[in-house]
């Protein structure tokens, strides 16, 4: 087969995954059946992704990016069912902010890392069936001028949004329920320059977020309680935004045009399981929601990055099929809390009757900023709340994302620990002090960097831990307190390798 795997779709989660696959030696191709980018969309990049990004070298290309935008564009703080601030500061890492970047350009970026790193990408071809048997998959596709073609691969990646081909054609269920209300996204111009920062009004009219979104662009997310019901296939026009926002603002703040509007709902579906056989879903072909607190494209990523090495492993033959299994096991309880916490922010957020907009009002007062509450929800915007399942009696890191901490090796070079992954390759991490706790340990040509260093700038969880294996994807596969344990580590190597 000339392709070892095809993703068809070159949206955010289908060029991740492609440059995951492709960087490590997968011979990669991407199919697109848009011609053009696409427009605004998505425009938030949280903590957890930008660590990833890190991870890989290029965490600095979307805020430069975004700095094209807004001169300092990190933002400290997010939002959860409408309430602010939501403080990173909560959440031990080295990107402690939000960066407003629309799709658009975080989709140039990410083109450019997958072109990079090897992957062949065709647009203006689309999927029309796929099939699959015991040795590999099978699509037909037709290019922008009709023409029809037959390609094969050994694996395929359904990357192709929520009216996904590849879904429907491989026979995933999509199970769930339609919409139940409407809001509206418009990117506007204004009279004047935007006053600065962002502005959330929530009353018994509606709810409002306003924010720069690029060169002399705002954007205002609206539920209005009056227009909740309006058909989702009608046109957003510029006097029904104008008349929402004098409504719930009381200002229509002097907008005269729009670049961009889309009526979205809170319809929510999903697949009972990620994988079936050779065919993987990522992203928004696996599940479809309400775009509460504008996470959804940073789960669909983190999607990406769990099966991209995976996938790569075994089309290398470092590891054996059976991994594979470990994607849906995984990714699919992170889709379900996502979906749960989807649920209940609109439960609260778009309750406009009198009883609801008292109850948020002593939730924004009372509840919400207390540190517990804070520690909890930044974990659970970024999809962190709880790890990946470990081997019973585990360190309590296991399955748990990289803390952010500093290395000095024996020379005195230092490193941030994400510098380590930036390979694609697990990294065995001995902290004991250049002892060479793990000479015994025999990975020969396994995708394994053995490195001797001390930590530095640790954080609390890292207390007594002297040996770390991590995983390409920033996950802890084993954590210990000292070199006899390495029989542990050798479990990891078998679970993970072939031997």
């Amino acid at each position: 087969m000339k392709w070892d795997v095809i993703v068809v779709g070159a949206g955010p989660s289908g060029l991740t995954v492609a440059a995951e696959l492709a960087g490590s030696g997968a011979r990669t191709l991407v199919l697109e059946r848009r011609t053009e980018g696409v427009q605004s969309r998505a425009g938030t990049l949280l903590p957890r992704v930008l660590e990833l990004f890190d991870a890989r070298g290029i965490a600095d290309r979307f805020i430069r990016k975004t700095s094209e935008i807004a001169p300092f564009p990190f933002r400290p703080s997010h939002i959860w069912a409408g309430f602010h601030p939501i403080d990173w500061s909560y959440l031990e890492t080295r990107f402690g902010f939000t960066l407003g970047l629309p799709q658009n350009k975080t989709e140039e970026v990410l083109w450019e890392w997958a072109d990079e790193s090897g992957a062949q990408i065709q647009r203006g071809s689309e999927v029309k069936a796929v099939r699959q048997d015991d040795e590999g998959v099978e699509i037909d596709v037709h290019d922008a001028d009709g023409n029809a073609s037959t390609l094969t691969a050994r694996y395929l990646v359904g990357a192709d949004g929520g009216r996904s081909v590849v879904r429907s054609q491989a026979g995933f269920p999509f199970e769930g329920h339609s919409g139940t209300f409407r809001g509206i996204v418009i990117d506007a111009r204004l009279k004047a320059p935007w006053p600065g920062g962002r502005i959330n009004v929530d009353n018994e009219m509606g709810w409002v977020r306003g924010y720069v979104f690029g060169d002399g662009v705002t954007r205002f997310n609206i539920v209005h309680r009056d227009r909740r019901h309006a058909p989702k296939d009608e046109p957003v026009t510029l006097e029904e935004a104008l008349q929402c926002l004098r409504d719930v603002h009381g200002t229509d703040y002097g907008i005269t045009d729009y670049n961009w509007a889309s009526r979205f709902d809170d319809q929510m579906r999903a697949v009972p399981s990620l994988r079936r056989k050779r065919v993987f879903l990522v992203g928004e072909s696996a599940r479809i929601h309400y775009p509460a607190s504008g996470v959804g494209m940073n789960f669909c990523l983190q999607d990406a990055f769990n099966l991209g090495w995976k996938l790569a492993s075994v089309v290398n033959g470092a590891a054996d099929e059976s991994v594979l299994d470990s994607y849906d096991q995984e990714r699919l309880p992170v889709m379900h809390a996502l979906l749960e916490s989807v649920k209940t922010q609109c439960a609260l957020q778009f309750n406009f009757e009198p009883d609801g907009v008292a109850l948020k009002r002593h939730m924004a007062r009372n509840i919400i900023p207390q540190p517990a509450v804070q520690r909890k929800l930044v974990l659970e915007l970024c999809g962190l709340e709880a790890p990946y399942a470990g081997d019973p009696g585990s360190h309590p890191l296991c399955g748990r994302h990289l803390p952010d901490f500093d290395l000095v090796t024996a020379e005195g070079k230092t490193w941030r620990v994400a510098e380590l992954l930036r390979g694609r390759r697990f990294v065995l991490l001995d902290l004991e002090g250049f002892s060479n706790q793990f000479k015994s340990l025999d990975v020969g040509d396994l995708p394994i960097t053995v490195v001797q260093a001390r930590a530095a700038n640790a954080p609390a969880c890292m207390k007594g831990v002297t040996g770390l294996l991590i995983r390409p994807d920033a996950y802890i596969a084993w954590a210990g307190y000292d070199a006899a344990r390495g029989g542990e580590v050798r479990g990891q190597l078998e679970k993970w390798f072939k031997q």
